[in-house]
């Protein structure tokens, strides 16, 4: 397994890699989400490199949406992605969450069940990509 950690980053540092993998062919600002400066930014690094990001966005008094996860494509398949939502699920059980959930796109829905969240409602779309809402119980 990679040696990766997990770290607290600056919501302008999501946006490479957010436009990488997610929007590729759109300028890297499209990334950008209203809302970044109040959500909680975490980043995986392999040595000094970002390779993965993932925000989350508290919804509620126990509930947060997890939004614009993405590794780079190179590292997908080699546990960085987990890690990050292990940590991810740890932090926000500290501080009293008990729900995450997300719009995961239909490709990601194995990806999702096996670290434990839920399929929920019908397959929708979005900008003619697939998704389910995914919600884990913490």
């Amino acid at each position: 397994m990679l040696e990766i950690d997990i770290v607290r980053i600056e919501p302008k540092q999501t946006l490479s890699i957010r436009q990488i993998v997610l929007w590729p062919g759109q300028p890297k600002e499209y990334s950008q989400l209203d809302g970044d400066d109040g959500a909680e930014h975490y980043g995986a690094m392999l040595n000094e490199d970002l390779v993965s990001v993932a925000s989350i966005f508290p919804d509620g008094a126990n509930s947060a949406r997890l939004r614009k996860f993405a590794t780079l494509p190179q590292l997908q398949g080699q546990g960085v992605g987990s890690k990050m939502l292990e940590h991810i699920f740890k932090s926000m059980r500290a501080n009293g969450f008990s729900i995450l959930w997300c719009d995961g796109r239909e490709q990601a829905r194995a990806f999702y069940e096996r670290l434990g969240f839920k399929a929920s409602g019908e397959r929708f779309f979005k900008k003619d990509i697939a998704y389910f809402k995914m919600t884990k119980k913490l």
